[in-house]
This record gives structure tokens, sequence and C-alpha cells, in this order.
């Protein structure tokens, strides 16, 4: 009999760097009851599956399944420490005799089915573990971000803001990295005044996170359609924290007429 566990939440070493035959099936009938149902189907994440192997090891070890068991991480924690880059995640956990057995058994459990067929997840990694003959189980989901550096998302994020500026009829904006702007976006925590007192000029000020370059906060909107603007100083910071996610960035943006 199945025993699932599910719980949704926005450093040993893997026993192997791919799926074995037991992770690759439970990976395939996932995928197949989401693209039964008209969903995209879920990639397959190494990182991720890093964090579910190491907690399904733990499981078998206690004999006990949970999602945190003494002395643990969190989920989020367990996946950001194995190096991926994500902004929501959940997870299931099961203990059962067969592959089959745990598709089922967390498919007909509203909480589990509703992580697997959810489409706020882009990618999954899953650990199994077997121990006196019973499959210890752990299928973790994310939503995976690539793995900017700093300036690869600054310059991800300059371009993104010249693109719709471009889409509303205005010239792009000369933008320059600026290391008042990083340091600002390394500490302000989004106090704007502590930004502008160490600026001068005819000068306003946007500070936000973000965890995909592409998708502009709304804030930005005034300044995607302004035809006075002349040039923009820019830092970006990575920041991962509880609040903002695995994948947050602290931006901080100058604007001059």
């Amino acid at each position: 009999m199945a025993a699932p566990s599910s719980n949704a939440q926005s450093n040993v070493a893997p026993l192997h760097s791919s799926p074995n035959e037991s992770e690759q099936k439970i990976f395939d009938l996932l995928n197949g009851e989401r693209q039964k149902a008209g969903l995209s189907k879920l990639e397959w994440d190494e990182q991720t599956a890093v964090a579910a192997r190491k907690h399904s090891i733990l499981m078998a070890a206690s004999a006990d399944i949970s999602h945190q068991l003494p002395g643990e991480a969190v989920v989020a924690d367990r996946i950001a420490n194995g190096g991926a880059r994500f902004t929501v995640c959940a997870e299931n956990v099961a203990l059962a005799d067969s592959t089959e057995e745990v598709h089922m058994a967390l498919m007909h459990s509203p909480g589990h089915r509703a992580n697997i067929m959810s489409p706020r997840y882009n990618a999954v990694g899953i650990g199994v573990v077997m121990r006196k003959g019973r499959l210890y189980v752990t299928q973790d989901f994310a939503f995976v971000t690539p793995a900017y550096s700093e300036a690869q998302f600054n310059q991800a994020f300059v371009d993104a803001f010249n693109r719709a500026r471009k889409a509303k009829g205005h010239r792009s904006l000369d933008a320059r990295q600026d290391n008042r702007m990083h340091a600002a976006a390394c500490t302000s925590d989004g106090n704007i005044q502590s930004v502008l007192a160490s600026l001068s000029g005819n000068v306003r000020v946007a500070l936000f996170t973000l965890s995909e370059p592409q998708k502009l906060p709304t804030q930005l909107m005034d300044y995607v359609e302004s035809s006075r603007l002349e040039r923009m100083n820019v830092g970006v910071c990575f920041r991962p924290d509880q609040q903002h996610g695995a994948a947050n960035f602290w931006v901080a943006v100058a604007f001059y007429e």
C-alpha cells in the first residue's frame, strides 16, 4: 500500500548523474498524465534531482516518509542547496512497492495530483531509493530559471527594456553598468531614498526584485513609454532569499533626462 505525503511551497553526493530505471519510469508516467491533459511536459532537472535523491536517502535510512526529517532543511532550501535556480517549488514523497503503485497513489491523492498537474512548474527531479524491497520516493517540482551571472542578467534586462521601448515607438536608451547602482541593489532592500541620496541631477530611480529579466515589472512602464529619457544606469545583484526565491536578483536603475 503506498503512503504518500504532499507539501507545496513558494550534501550527500547523488548516487548517479542521470535517472535510474525507477526514476525514469515515474518521470515518464507523470509526463504521460500531463500530456493527456494538454499540459506541457516537465523537463528533467538534475540539480533538483540531487535534492530529491538526498531526501530519499534520508527517508530510507530513517524508515520514514516526511518532508523534513530531524536536522534537515526545508524543501526550498534543499533544492536551492543543490544549485537549482527557481521561483516556486513543491514536493511529493511516497513509500510503495513499485513505481506503478507510487504513481497511482499520487494521482489518486488530490494534493499530490495537483503538484503533478500544476502549470506553475516547468521541471522536476525525482529520487528513488530502495530499502528492504520498498521504494522511498521524492518528487521535487520547480519553475527553474537560467543560472544567470549578474552581468548576463543585467544585459538581458537592458535588452528586454529596450525592446519594450521600441515596441512603443521610442528609441533605445544608452545603458551603463554603475557601481553605485550595484551597491544599492546589494544593500538597499527597497529603500529608494537611500539610493537617491547618492545621486545628483535630474534623475529618477526604480528599485525592484526580478527573477526573469524578460518580465519587466509594471513600475517600469512609465519609463518604457517616456520620450524624455536619455540614458539609464543599472546595477544588478544576485540575492536569493526565502521571500523572493532562489533565482532572485535586486535591480537598481537610475533614469536620466
